[in-house]
């Protein structure tokens, strides 16, 4: 074997070639934070450097770089480019032939040729185990273990989605309806899913179901099952994985929720999915209100960012504002707050009502309706409603292009005011 020197319009294009996997029901799947050196822990220096990344279309391919040595006892190099699913990954493997030591560019040559296929599975974000079968005399077929050498710098590894959750992904939470899918069964639920930084989260919950065991289906995958007792159930699942839930291994996004027996569908979302949306503010200059160098509030730009005011905020510093609804005795027992924050990074103003019949509340703020609270029964907490706005938007919320402060705030049912407050200026 010779030494593997990169070539960038052959890997490009094979790149393009190779699809990623749909995320299905695992215990691990492989993450970018799987990227790092690998150690053949019963071999002497000997390894593999791995890279997971994306394509330009979203889907995520893996890249390889195994170094071992062939029989002149010098090193030698085989690259591998794999398809991602689950925990595993499979690689088409690649070596170079008849290359110099710094010799020139050769246009139209092409001494990188097909020599075999390598799978790494995993059963943990360190540890793992790798099969080989090449067409090579000297290094054939064989397995190996590795482990863990080195991983990127300040990348924590779950095993599940959160770790693939980009720096400037839209962070917010969504709720769509489970609906009754079967003639005469008088049942309902709810699904959530929701990214905050470094952890996703997705959970259903269902009512009114005979006790028993259900599955989930997302998609056209089952992810697992669950039993309903005293009419209610619910499945949870969380990344990183926290202590009674399941490790999230897939993206419930863009997918059809169903809820199953063992006669078929009793629970569905229908049409209702839950976004993958971006929207196009998050990370633009416009959107960025520290005072220095934000041009979204009174920094040295204007007023791009929305009708704000021209208030501004010190680099990694915050200011907030938050205050009870007044009971407009339309509906005892009624409650609600409201709170406004902001930051460097963005500005959120969000009103949540609690005790109020299940429905949905228009939301006025100086007199104009500016969103819908839809309130919803909570398993634990009895009907809660919470609207949210923000510049830059997250899915889930709308997109805030006004200011609430020293605004008439006004929570609505039908024609009548049932919570309202005076929003203080500061």
């Amino acid at each position: 074997m010779k030494g593997f020197r990169h070539l960038p319009g052959f890997l490009a294009g094979l790149f393009l070639a190779v699809l990623a996997g749909n995320a299905f029901s695992a215990e691990l799947m492989v993450t970018r934070s799987f990227s790092g050196a690998w150690d053949q822990i019963n071999q002497e220096s000997q390894g593999i450097i791995l890279q997971v990344i994306n394509q330009d279309d979203g889907s995520r391919v893996a890249v390889a770089y195994w170094y071992t040595y062939g029989n002149d006892r010098k090193s030698a190099w085989y690259l591998g480019v794999g398809q991602i699913v689950d925990e595993h990954i499979t690689f088409d493997l690649y070596n170079s032939e008849d290359v110099g030591f710094m010799e020139n560019g050769r246009p139209g040559n092409n001494p990188v040729k097909s020599v075999g296929t390598m799978t790494m599975d995993f059963d943990s974000c360190n540890s793992g185990n790798v099969t080989y079968e090449t067409s090579h005399p000297e290094v054939g077929s064989g397995s190996f273990s590795i482990e863990r050498l080195a991983g990127i710098m300040n990348m924590p590894c779950s095993g599940g989605i959160s770790d693939d959750m980009g720096s400037m992904s839209m962070f917010g939470e969504q709720r769509i309806d489970l609906m009754s899918a079967r003639e005469g069964l008088a049942a309902s639920g709810h699904a959530r899913f929701g990214n905050i930084p470094g952890r996703s989260q997705f959970e259903i919950n269902t009512e009114g179901l005979p006790d028993g065991n259900y599955h989930l289906f997302v998609g056209t995958h089952d992810q697992g099952e669950f039993a309903v007792s005293g009419g209610f159930g619910d499945h949870e699942f969380s990344s990183p994985m926290e202590t009674g839930k399941h490790l999230l291994t897939f993206d419930p996004r863009g997918m059809q929720i169903r809820i199953h027996d063992e006669a078929g569908v009793v629970l569905s979302s229908f049409d209702g999915e839950f976004e993958h949306e971006a929207y196009g503010h998050d990370g633009d200059q416009d959107h960025m209100y520290d005072c220095v160098s934000g041009t979204g509030m009174g920094g040295h730009g204007g007023n791009h960012g929305g009708n704000h005011g021209g208030d501004c905020v010190e680099d990694g510093e915050a200011i907030g504002i938050k205050v009870d609804l007044v009971n407009a005795n339309q509906l005892p027992g009624a409650r609600g707050e409201a709170e406004w924050e902001m930051t460097s990074n963005f500005i959120e103003f969000a009103v949540e009502i609690e005790d109020v019949p299940v429905g949905s509340y228009p939301l006025l703020v100086g007199g104009e309706e500016v969103g819908i609270i839809e309130a919803h029964e909570m398993m634990h907490s009895g009907v809660i409603g919470r609207v949210m706005f923000r510049d830059p938007q997250m899915y889930g919320g709308y997109h805030l292009d006004f200011d609430p402060r020293g605004r008439n705030i006004e929570v609505m049912q039908g024609d009548s005011i049932i919570l309202a407050v005076e929003f203080p200026q500061e």
